[in-house]
């Protein structure tokens, strides 16, 4: 996540399953230890959007959640956090429990019809709640209460 707060212990845990599964990780650059390092929306997205797991242990609850979207965009599995999207797209996967997420992970490593299943599941609610469609009903209705 883009603010320092939000970040929550995403980069540790990360490292941690990178060098305990030997598996290579992708962190968004921090320079000089800064707090809001500025990439681009296409820039953030690009360093990942190759990756099959991405890690975001975001410790807020009742926010949206856009990256969540994103991930389940680009084919990638989302491990942890505590946003609405994350709930909805990877219910498997959305909580901080560290213990948890490494189990999903050792998992997803070993059976790739778990990988399949839960791309899947998480393209479907994609499209189920944020799709074009979706969106257009959303937008529909407002223009009519404001006529």
């Amino acid at each position: 996540p883009q603010p320092f707060e939000r970040r929550g212990r995403t980069y540790a845990f990360a490292d941690y399953i990178s060098k305990k599964y030997n598996v290579p990780v992708k962190f968004k650059p921090l320079a000089n230890g800064q707090k809001f390092d500025y990439l681009s929306q296409m820039e953030f997205i690009n360093l990942w959007k190759d990756c099959l797991f991405h890690f975001n242990l975001d410790p807020f609850y009742e926010q949206p959640g856009n990256q969540g979207t994103q991930v389940a965009a680009a084919g990638c599995l989302n491990l942890g956090g505590h946003n609405d999207s994350h709930f909805i797209l990877f219910p498997e996967t959305a909580t901080n429990n560290e213990e948890i997420l490494e189990e999903k992970f050792s998992n997803y490593l070993t059976n790739m019809n778990k990988v399949y299943e839960d791309l899947s599941y998480a393209w479907e609610k994609l499209n189920e709640h944020y799709g074009l469609p979706v969106v257009e009903k959303q937008l529909q209705k407002l223009i009519e209460k404001y006529k």
